[in-house]
């Protein structure tokens, strides 16, 4: 395999061996057995824990790594890894089968590689740079609406959103009187996955990490799609760290991204 075939074959090797994890715990943890991080809404979980663990003994030692459970490995590598061992987690702690782990793989500074995979789903995305998603070893396409109001949307809310001065509820005001139709998933990697897929047409969010969206992002740029910062920027920096973002089918980006809020507090 080529190089870039390589870094795939292992980003989605890692993705599903960390599933496998997480299907040992789903059923069987709920949300009082989670430790909280700063907030009671922001919760991790033995699952979280087990999953990063098992990550970071399968990523070559060479590699760099950001991870949300607060690892990081930062010697200059030409390849970095940013994954979410669990995104989703206060979904799998009641149930709720909207959860996955995101993987990503950094080369050179941009995007090369990435792999969703949603157990409870039984769904797996794939992406490698230039060369398209897939979804199940499907060919994945972002939709063809051109309308916002047309379009079904989605977001989130973050964790501290009664202390941020943006905290999203004027922009979901906003869209929900002008889109078809706004969906709150819990998982910003299954949101730009089902974008991806042409399940929906849009997607904003606020105060997002880079192992919330680096993968996700792929798999909607591949699948023909847009992702972008609120001011329109698409470098990597852009999207994996000013914490905002607006991701499309292409056709609804500017109208959406319009209608959004300026920002207070980010920059």
């Amino acid at each position: 395999m080529s190089g870039a075939a390589d870094t795939l074959s292992l980003a989605l090797s890692l993705a599903q061996g960390a599933a496998s994890v997480l299907e040992g715990y789903a059923g069987r943890l709920r949300r009082v057995d989670a430790q909280r991080k700063g907030t009671a809404r922001d919760l991790v979980s033995e699952a979280d824990l087990a999953s990063e663990r098992y990550l970071l003994e399968h990523i070559p030692d060479a590699d760099d790594i950001l991870s949300e459970e607060g690892t990081a490995r930062d010697t200059g590598a030409a390849r970095k890894w940013v994954v979410d061992p669990l995104d989703g987690t206060v979904n799998f702690l009641h149930g709720i089968p909207m959860w996955c782990v995101s993987i990503a793989a950094v080369e050179n500074g941009e995007l090369a590689a990435a792999a969703v995979v949603a157990p409870a789903l039984g769904e797996t995305w794939t992406a490698r740079a230039g060369d398209g998603c897939l979804l199940d070893g499907v060919r994945a396409h972002v939709s063809g609406t051109d309308t916002l109001a047309e379009s079904i949307v989605a977001t989130g809310f973050a964790y501290r959103r009664n202390e941020l001065p943006d905290n999203n509820m004027d922009n979901f005001a906003e869209i929900a009187m002008r889109a078809a139709g706004i969906r709150r998933m819990g998982s910003a990697a299954l949101d730009l996955a089902f974008l991806a897929s042409g399940r929906i047409d849009g997607f904003w969010e606020l105060h997002l990490n880079a192992w919330d969206v680096a993968a996700g992002a792929l798999l909607v740029r591949e699948a023909g799609g847009r992702v972008t910062d609120f001011l329109g920027r698409d470098g990597l920096d852009d999207i994996c760290s000013r914490r905002h973002i607006v991701a499309s089918n292409g056709s609804i980006h500017d109208e959406l991204r319009a209608k959004l809020a300026p920002l207070q507090g980010l920059s």
